[in-house]
């Protein structure tokens, strides 16, 4: 009894999950702005986290740069903003503009598991 209590507990204050896109971490995503690349391994439809992102600005900034599999040389543009930015350098940014047949790519591969 006490047990589940705990559980419960733990749950109403664990924030609550807003992504309304499959995210996934296989394959290994590409993404290259502002003459930095990077390996993204949280991604999906809506947009990637990035550990250890490079100083572009606060939570709101717009970037501009590519993205495409790790495993890949074709990369496709994209618009996006941050989001989400932490003191450990790890940032969460947000598709705003991107090729629709690059986010199909991308959802695909999220279905697919």
């Amino acid at each position: 009894m006490q047990s589940n209590m705990i559980k419960f507990t733990r749950r109403l204050a664990e924030p609550e999950e807003r992504r309304h896109h499959r995210r996934d971490s296989d394959p290994w995503l590409r993404i290259e702005t502002e003459g930095f690349a990077y390996i993204a391994r949280d991604w999906s439809t809506g947009g990637t986290a990035i550990p250890h992102f490079h100083d572009s600005g606060p939570v709101g900034t717009l970037l501009s740069g590519e993205a495409g599999w790790a495993s890949d040389d074709t990369l496709s543009p994209f618009i996006a903003t941050i989001v989400r930015r932490d003191q450990d350098g790890n940032v969460a940014l947000r598709w705003l503009d991107a090729d629709p047949d690059f986010l199909m790519v991308l959802d695909h591969a999220a279905r697919r598991r």
